[in-house]
């Protein structure tokens, strides 16, 4: 009867042994190995009741032995099906990643092809927009600049005119009386200031008028392999002398911060000429214009920085009037200014943005009202032209 209770309760344990899961395989091996050794020791314990004649002992230990191999086997044989299916797992594993590993790359190859195809469309819309415009405008440029000269020929033909009868009835004035002259020269004065804003408006008109004409202008610039060290140099220099007077009368500190060796890059050597003389033409503006208002010390900095990413960018500080947050979105759009119409077009920086655009690089501008204004221009070293281009 012992011996049945025994080896139920050996079969109930058997029974309910928990279906193990891949990750415990290490764990069933060690429970493997222990069991080989409790077998041993039951082999040894056999041997030993065997040797002192005590049945019922033996017979206790051959089943507790039968129990061991069965759970032994049972074991084994989950330990098989547990290793066959880690196997399987691993396999299907290193598939699914090569799998991944496949469709990440195609995802990047593709993210990379619709980066490169949202460039060319943007390009092609700037063109196309550039090409529409030129074709509205070119038509236009003749018809509004031929009567506006003759406005302003006119108007300053008249201005000269009016003059010279300012002069005879000044010679004649004995001869007036003294209420019908004041009335003659108040006359002059009133068509003389009207002359001269006339033709001050004219002259903003053609300025305007041709700057609409530089924006349609086709730019096919030779591209040239060149030291922007060099470039940046001339410039500076030649703001020097063109703005010497604004800048001794400010004391301006206009600075230059170049590397020792050579700074490479193939470029439009006029195109880059007009882009620095307009930003720096624009800083010079910005301190004079803060000096107006209060005392600091003006300075601006041009620095030509190598990036490790084979380019070059070419920074244009200065600590004038700033630029306000609500129109800095804007300040890239053409006819867009903050001067007044005497002054400037507003096509300057538009032009900026489209030559270095042209250049396959980008402009940016960072800016805090009241304090200072940069401008990052980032060009590669390589525009990659070849002879069809």
């Amino acid at each position: 009867m012992k011996y049945s209770v025994y080896f139920c309760l050996i079969l109930h344990y058997i029974n309910d042994m928990p279906d193990y899961n891949v990750k415990n395989i290490s764990s069933l091996k060690t429970r493997i190995q222990i069991f080989d050794k409790i077998i041993v020791v039951v082999w040894v314990g056999l041997i030993v009741l065997i040797y002192f004649d005590i049945s019922w002992a033996v017979a206790v230990m051959l089943v507790a032995q039968l129990a061991l191999y069965i759970i032994r086997r049972r074991m084994k044989k989950d330990l098989n099906q547990k290793e066959i299916l880690a196997k399987m797992v691993e396999e299907r594993t290193a598939g699914l990643r090569k799998e991944r590993d496949k469709v990440v790359q195609e995802s990047k190859e593709l993210s990379d092809a619709l980066e490169a195809l949202a460039k060319a469309q943007n390009e092609l819309v700037r063109k196309e927009k550039m090409a529409t415009v030129g074709n509205l405008t070119s038509g236009l440029v003749d018809r509004i600049l031929n009567p506006v000269n003759y406005i302003n020929n006119f108007s300053g033909l008249t201005i000269s005119t009016l003059q010279e009868l300012r002069g005879e009835i000044d010679s004649v004035r004995d001869s007036i009386p003294a209420d019908k002259y004041e009335d003659i020269c108040e006359t002059l004065e009133i068509i003389d200031t009207n002359l001269s804003k006339i033709n001050g408006h004219g002259c903003n008109t053609v300025r305007i008028v041709k700057a609409m004409e530089e924006l349609i202008k086709t730019r096919h610039s030779n591209i040239t392999l060149t030291d922007i060290r060099t470039v940046c140099k001339v410039n500076v220099e030649l703001a020097r002398k063109h703005f010497a007077k604004t800048i001794e009368l400010n004391g301006i500190d206009l600075r230059l911060n170049v590397p020792d060796t050579p700074v490479n890059a193939e470029i439009s050597i006029d195109e880059m000429n007009k882009v620095m003389h307009h930003l720096i033409s624009n800083s010079i503006y910005a301190v004079s214009k803060k000096l107006q208002k209060q005392n600091f010390s003006p300075e601006i900095v041009i620095r030509v920085i190598p990036l490790p990413d084979d380019r070059t960018e070419i920074s244009i500080r200065d600590n004038g009037i700033g630029i306000e947050d609500t129109i800095k979105s804007r300040i890239f759009e053409p006819f867009f200014t903050t001067k007044p119409t005497s002054e400037a077009a507003g096509t300057g920086l538009y032009l900026c943005r489209e030559m270095i655009l042209n250049h396959k690089g980008t402009i940016d501008v960072e800016s805090r009202q009241g304090e200072y204004t940069e401008f990052r221009i980032t060009i590669p070293n390589s525009q990659n032209i070849t002879a069809d281009e």
